[in-house]
């Protein structure tokens, strides 16, 4: 899809920032919910920024593998939907998702799959991340500036076919 910034939207996991921003933390499905019924005003408001973004329609990021709820948001709402866990979990979810897609009559193809990689070494799973569906691969660090991991996946994508 190209670089960009995505709209980044989820029910949210980090008291923190609810509390820093005045909101209730709540429960999960309270969060849910309420981001269930913000996303059609959200949309909405987004067709109507004035300028317009360069980018239409804004990509909208959906995080999360919540089966019943989660990924039906996604499904519906999502440009990109990202996860973290590990392959196995990620391969059931992704096929969940492109089920829910065809259940409304949606594309999947319409939804970019994002992961976080995992673990001391990530590199191993990367080819059963792309075999459970991901075509975006996002690897953080917990050394700034550490950029070693980046090159090992930079080596792999480069090795692809």
């Amino acid at each position: 899809m190209g670089p960009f910034l995505p709209t980044v939207w989820g029910s949210g996991w980090f008291e923190r920032d609810y509390k820093a921003y005045g909101y209730e933390f709540g429960t999960a499905l309270g969060r849910l919910k309420a981001l269930e019924a913000a996303l059609p005003v959200i949309q909405a408001r987004l067709s109507k920024l004035t300028p317009p973004p360069v980018r239409q329609p804004l990509p909208l990021l959906i995080g999360g593998g919540g089966e019943k709820v989660t990924l039906r948001l996604v499904a519906r709402y999502a440009s990109m939907w990202n996860i973290i866990a590990e392959p196995a979990d990620v391969k059931r979810k992704n096929d969940l998702l492109t089920r829910y897609c065809a259940e409304i009559g949606r594309h999947p193809a319409e939804i970019e799959r994002t992961v976080v990689l995992l673990g001391d070494d990530p590199m191993v799973k990367l080819p059963a991340y792309v075999d459970a569906g991901m075509t975006h691969l996002i690897l953080g660090t917990s050394e700034p500036w550490n950029i070693a991991g980046l090159e090992k996946l930079i080596d792999w994508r480069d090795s692809q076919p």
